[in-house]
């Protein structure tokens, strides 16, 4: 994963499964966050690593994510576990659905922005999209 400003704009790129870079455009606060983790770093220098050089690798990720929720558990009862199962991609989905019910982003720019497809954010997040749609309306009708 790089990060760089081209054009006034910051972004991330980052590989895909399939080795195609993606592009994500970030907002304020993420650009001030990746401006201070690319500060005296060389353009390719990978800005998550398991020992300082080397770029973090799946395992790393499951590992962490794995002892967390162990943590969580410790203390937490009924609603408040974390299923043991469940994993750093689970993130993924949840952003998707927070940018469509909570945040009201259009499907185009959601897809766009988490690496997936508008078919596949149709398919699987197309019960939030209505919701979202018709708050919108309704700001539309208000004004």
């Amino acid at each position: 994963m790089t990060a760089r400003s081209v054009s006034g704009i910051f972004a991330v790129n980052y590989p895909t499964a399939s080795g195609k870079l993606r592009h994500t455009v970030l907002g304020v606060d993420a650009v001030a966050f990746f401006a201070q983790q690319t500060k005296d770093r060389l353009p390719g220098a990978p800005l998550f690593t398991e020992d300082g050089e080397q770029p973090w690798r799946r395992h790393a990720w499951s590992r962490v994510i794995r002892t967390a929720i162990a943590r969580v558990n410790e203390k937490a009862r009924g609603r408040d576990r974390i299923p043991p199962r469940a994993s750093a991609y689970g993130f993924c989905h949840a952003r998707i659905s927070e940018l469509l019910q909570v945040h009201g982003v259009d499907p185009l720019t959601v897809a766009q922005q988490t690496g997936t497809s508008i078919a596949m954010i149709e398919k699987a997040y197309m019960r939030f999209i209505p919701t979202a749609l018709q708050k919108k309306l309704a700001a539309v009708r208000e004004a």
